[in-house]
Parts: structure tokens; C-alpha cells; sequence
């Protein structure tokens, strides 16, 4: 609790995918190219993320409970191949992501908002879109192909819960847990 005002701090939560340094330098390469044909702000190298679930404005008191999912549940994680641009008109995001449907992100996703529903937290309405958002603020969307033969291939294994914090640079973000996951078995083993 706050004791000047009464009130329970509050948190901007989320969980995510984190690439690992070689994956996070690559995409930021592709934000640059893509920055070259349409503008914007390229995001920094230490917030390219995949959200898997954001949880918005959470009460501090909430904070070990999401951080003891850490440590439970089946979950896997599985290579993620990064092969197109995309555009978010609204908040005019370009973004990077598969142009497969991908089944065990898709799986990750479900069983960790399995996990976090128990302990309050509403699932957004919006349908999971993954992506990795590479610009903000973009003038428009007229993006570059993406180059030929240059899919980016991430063994994404790390799954982190993540505070975010409005800076005049930009988001700052402060992990308050992580989880190695194990690579989804492969069918028939």
C-alpha cells in the first residue's frame, strides 16, 4: 500500500519471449532497414521482445504469484522463423514475425494464460498476434521486402516477466523473473 494516498502500487506488466544477444542483433539490423524505407523510431536493442501476455496495470501484491509461474507448468519453447514485415496502422508499429502459423508459440500461449487467469488477471479480447515490433511511430506503412533468403532463426528458450516504464527515451523495461524453457519435442519422439 501506498501509505500517502491509500492506494496499492502499481506495475506495467508483461511476459515475453527475449531473444538471446545474436537474435536481438540481428533484428535490430532489420529495423534498420526497414526505418531506411518508412521512418520511424527504431526500437532499442535491449526491448526487442515477443509478448506472449500483457497484463497491463498490475498491483504489486500480485508480483510473486506471476513470478512463481516462472517455476511451474509445462511450457516449451521451439525455433521461430522470421521471415516478413508487417504493419500496425494504428499505433503505427512496423513489426517483424513468421509467415507460418506457428503451433507451439500458439501452445505457449495458451497454457501460460491458463496459468495466469487463476490468479485474477483478465485475458485481453484481442487475438494473439505474435510479432516483435521493430519501429514505433511510423509515417507510413510502405515496407521494404524483406530480403531474400535472410529468415532469421530464433531457438527462443528464454521466457521472462517484465516491467515497463514510460521513459523519454523510450520504454524502460526491468525483468522480475525468468524461465529457461526446454525446445518443444519434436512429433514421433
Amino acid at each position: 500500500m501506498n501509505a500517502a494516498s491509500g492506494q496499492e502500487p502499481v506495475r506495467r506488466l508483461f511476459f515475453a519471449l527475449w531473444p538471446d544477444a545474436d537474435t536481438a542483433g540481428v533484428l535490430q539490423a532489420r529495423a534498420q532497414q526497414a526505418h531506411d524505407a518508412c521512418g520511424g523510431r527504431v526500437m532499442r536493442l535491449d526491448t526487442l521482445h515477443l509478448t506472449l501476455a500483457f497484463l497491463g496495470a498490475v498491483g504489486g501484491r500480485r508480483i510473486p504469484a506471476l513470478r512463481a509461474l516462472l517455476s511451474a507448468g509445462e511450457r516449451f519453447g521451439g525455433t521461430l522463423v522470421l521471415d516478413r514485415f508487417g504493419y500496425f496502422r494504428g499505433p503505427r508499429i512496423v513489426w517483424a514475425g513468421s509467415s507460418a502459423p506457428v503451433s507451439w508459440l500458439h501452445t505457449l500461449h495458451e497454457r501460460l494464460w491458463a496459468d495466469i487467469e487463476p490468479i485474477g488477471l483478465a485475458r485481453p479480447a484481442e487475438r494473439f498476434r505474435p510479432h516483435i515490433s521493430l519501429l514505433r511511430k511510423v509515417a507510413h506503412g510502405t515496407l521494404p521486402p524483406w530480403p531474400a533468403g535472410g529468415a532469421i532463426i530464433w531457438r527462443a528458450q528464454r521466457l521472462v516477466l517484465v516491467a515497463s516504464t514510460s521513459q523519454a527515451t523510450g520504454a524502460c523495461y526491468e525483468v522480475l523473473g525468468e524461465q529457461r524453457l526446454p525446445m518443444t519435442p519434436e512429433p514421433g519422439r
